[in-house]
């Protein structure tokens, strides 16, 4: 399958179809250094780094959850959406996998540059972005203490996510999804991380 995604006003500089695909791979590894699929099941691309001490590291607070699932993943996607990589990072940070350092894995340049990438990807001309512009999950069907979101039941500015991402695309994009993973942990609720399939 070939995806491309044209960035609306931007100058081509290189064909789109190779920066598409320098994308996905950065995203995958952001996916899984953020604890998206730790021991929760398979791995959707590059293993997690290795990050020593614990999840907690002294100094630091533990972030806040959010009451609803669907908050969790509204809040966690407008801090993308403000720029606020490292922060959206970090309000993981319960729910990572025990051993793993938030600290550590939040500042890394592969979680920051797959942060980036997702902000590209949903940062379209013409749409309205956080603070004016506001995110709203639409899906109210998930049930358990470890859900999965769609980004079709994302919306920004009154448009789903999926539909930012594919702007400009060309080819058979029927395979490509963005799902959020997001978990219940002691009564709040926490973005663990994000599966992509191309």
């Amino acid at each position: 399958m070939t995806v491309r995604i044209v960035s609306l006003g931007a100058p081509a500089r290189k064909p789109e179809t190779s920066r598409f695909a320098l994308l996905v791979p950065a995203i995958m590894l952001g996916l899984t250094a953020c604890g998206a699929t730790g021991s929760q099941g398979p791995s959707t691309g590059s293993p997690a780094p290795s990050a020593s001490s614990t999840t907690q590291p002294s100094g630091t607070r533990p972030a806040s959850g959010s009451p609803t699932y669907q908050a969790a993943v509204e809040r966690w996607v407008t801090q993308i959406l403000e720029e606020k990589y490292t922060k959206a990072c970090l309000s993981g940070a319960p729910v990572l996998p025990p051993g793993k350092d938030a600290n550590t894995l939040c500042k890394s340049p592969e979680v920051l540059k797959s942060a980036k990438s997702l902000h590209e990807a949903w940062a379209k001309p013409g749409v309205t972005l956080p603070p004016r512009g506001k995110v709203v999950v639409t899906d109210k069907s998930a049930t358990g203490d470890q859900v999965t979101v769609a980004d079709t039941a994302v919306e920004l500015d009154g448009r789903t996510l999926r539909s930012l991402e594919l702007v400009g695309a060309t080819g058979n994009t029927d395979s490509f999804s963005l799902t959020f993973k997001v978990q219940k942990h002691e009564g709040a609720w926490y973005v663990s991380g994000f599966d992509l399939k191309v």
